[in-house]
């Protein structure tokens, strides 16, 4: 497993009260090269044990919002490729590489998108589930701003370009512009951040860059301030001045990057109304719907000793309405291998052993927790 080869990247880690986390991420980047830092907004800093400390990693408190944390974050990348990376995930060292090396020969493209898989552990079983299988990357004729719009705005649709690898200068420019003010609802700034890519040019999906999502805990930002999801935001009275301000900035944000003014408002409809339309029909289907009310249930109603036994002993076709799907590594490399996604056979059992880890410190604690 090597390690280095990272240099030219930096990675910037928001984090809010996951000590845990951000310890197990120095742990995953303290040897290597790629320069690290993270931006934490808790209320008390962490103290970094003098084991764990390298010259590539960089702590930095602030205690200020997420929103605040990411509009300045580009003062700390002095490389010339970056990506946002959350606290409790990993990027796999081998397809960062990659992703550096596909930047270095293409500059046609401004960043690189991995594959995801979803992880958690349960039981000491390290799970994986393959996520985002739809995305795609542009076509190949894909070759101007117009062309790029329209084929990732609604009702079409690429891949998310949040948690790409990206040249440092256009991923400076995309941040500070897509979390220059503070929204109510936490995924506001994906659509912001997408819109940016479609402008700005195109980003890659890439095959053997592997990219841990982690279902261990809440989104970074829910955490710090809770907030609605996506649909009740967009569609609710009480929010209407944010959702004013927000497609103003997206207009905005199209006639800076040179789009006719002719054709904004044509994009910026397609962009949130039909946007919108489409959420509400896709999460409106029986499937959907009876997930959302089956699963809560499910759970609550279930008792435990059962749900343990189903998720060792059921087959995972028959778990998926369950949410108790996961996979363990030898199946999920497998299907890996089947669609041509290159991995590390070494990185993904080191992840696989600092995630069991983490979660026998959190047991613990919570046990130690309950005790007192």
């Amino acid at each position: 497993m090597t390690r280095t080869g990272l240099s030219r990247i930096s990675i910037v880690i928001p984090t809010y009260k996951r000590p845990l986390f951000v310890l197990r991420q120095y742990k995953y980047w303290r040897d290597t090269d790629a320069q690290v830092v993270v931006l934490d907004g808790s209320p008390q800093p962490l103290v970094i044990p003098e084991t764990l400390s390298s010259a590539n990693l960089r702590y930095v408190h602030s205690g200020k919002s997420f929103v605040e944390r990411l509009k300045s974050a580009s003062q700390y990348v002095l490389t010339p490729y970056c990506i946002m990376l959350g606290d409790d995930e990993f990027l796999t060292y081998s397809g960062l590489r990659a992703a550096i090396k596909r930047l270095d020969d293409d500059h046609s493209i401004i960043g690189c998108v991995g594959r995801c898989l979803y992880f958690f552990v349960d039981q000491e079983r390290f799970l994986l589930a393959d996520a985002y299988r739809e995305w795609k990357s542009f076509s190949q004729g894909t070759i101007d701003q117009r062309n790029r719009l329209d084929e990732d705005l609604p009702p079409n649709k690429t891949h998310m370009a949040h948690y790409a690898i990206m040249r440092s200068r256009i991923w400076a420019q995309i941040m500070a512009n897509a979390y220059e003010r503070e929204f109510s609802c936490a995924y506001a700034y994906e659509r912001l951040v997408n819109l940016q890519r479609a402008l700005h040019g195109k980003t890659e999906i890439l095959e053997n860059l592997l990219w841990f999502r982690s279902m261990e805990n809440r989104n970074t930002y829910l955490s710090t301030s809770g907030g609605p999801d996506f649909l009740t935001w967009a569609r609710s009275p009480r929010y209407a001045d944010e959702i004013s301000v927000y497609r103003k900035m997206a207009r905005q944000l199209m006639l800076n990057a040179g789009v006719n003014p002719v054709d904004v408002p044509t994009f910026e409809e397609r962009w949130f109304t039909v946007g919108v339309k489409l959420t509400v029909l896709r999460k409106s289907t029986f499937k959907a719907r009876f997930r959302r009310w089956f699963r809560p249930r499910l759970f609550r109603w279930t008792p435990k000793y059962f749900r343990l036994f189903a998720k060792r002993h059921v087959p995972n076709r028959l778990l998926r309405f369950t949410g108790w799907q996961g996979f363990d590594v030898d199946d999920t490399l497998n299907s890996l291998s089947d669609r041509s996604t290159y991995f590390d056979l070494a990185e993904i059992e080191f992840i696989r052993d600092l995630s069991i880890a983490t979660a026998l410190d959190r047991d613990n604690l919570e046990s130690e927790s309950r005790a007192r």
